[in-house]
């Protein structure tokens, strides 16, 4: 091998582990913002400035994509890079929507100072962070694949159908008012959070397997 091209599979292999590294340092950014988002569930006056922290998960988004499509347009990759390239530019774009909601959630938050929000909200906040906490843990290489993220939602999913059909079901002549819209509201965008945990999820099987899904 020539020392040209030992120096330019040196220099690929240092922008992938920058594009690794990035992509780590978004997750970690996000994670805090669905923590202090979810957070104001219960304490509705700790807010935050939640566009300027929802911008700045864009811009680095942003960054990122503009990184991996340059590098995919120079390069000529192989399948394995190809997969890799390609997972974790989904995984950018679906991290940058966790924020999205998880900002979303804290601003609906907002019209109900009183906190008091039904168990099952409080509950689904639980199985979010849990979720979201198992599927950085396989980003970091800290903890191995074993398990379907969508078994994990499905908690989120069923939290919501008993909340709503428990809320439609005590008054239905209500369904439209503003207290109980608003639980509706809030419960939907978690649960379409979790949709997008699980996407970060699964493009890490992706990129592993080639699978969308364990045993897919």
């Amino acid at each position: 091998m020539s020392k040209i091209a030992i120096i330019r599979t040196t220099g690929y292999d240092r922008v992938l582990l920058e594009i690794r590294t990035r992509i780590l340092a978004l997750a970690e950014a996000v994670r805090e913002v669905l923590l202090k988002a979810l957070a104001t569930l219960e304490k509705p006056e700790q807010q935050e400035d939640w566009r300027a922290l929802d911008q700045g998960i864009d811009q680095e988004r942003d960054r990122l994509l503009e990184q991996i499509v340059n590098i995919m347009s120079l390069q000529q990759l192989r399948k394995l890079e190809l997969r890799w390239m390609l997972g974790h530019q989904r995984m950018v774009q679906e991290l940058e929507r966790i924020a999205d909601y998880a900002c979303d959630v804290a601003e609906l938050s907002r019209l109900c100072p009183e906190g008091n929000w039904a168990e099952e909200i409080l509950q689904m906040a639980d199985y979010l962070l849990k979720m979201y906490d198992y599927v950085l843990a396989i980003l970091k290489n800290e903890q191995e694949i074993i398990k379907d993220i969508n078994t994990e939602d499905d908690s989120v999913d069923r939290c919501y159908a008993q909340l709503k059909e428990r809320l439609l079901g005590d008054d239905r002549s209500q369904s439209l008012s503003g207290e109980l819209g608003l639980a509706l509201v809030l419960a939907r965008t978690m649960e379409r959070l979790g949709d997008h945990i699980v996407n970060v999820g699964e493009m890490q099987v992706y990129i592993k397997t080639g699978q969308r899904r364990l045993g897919g």
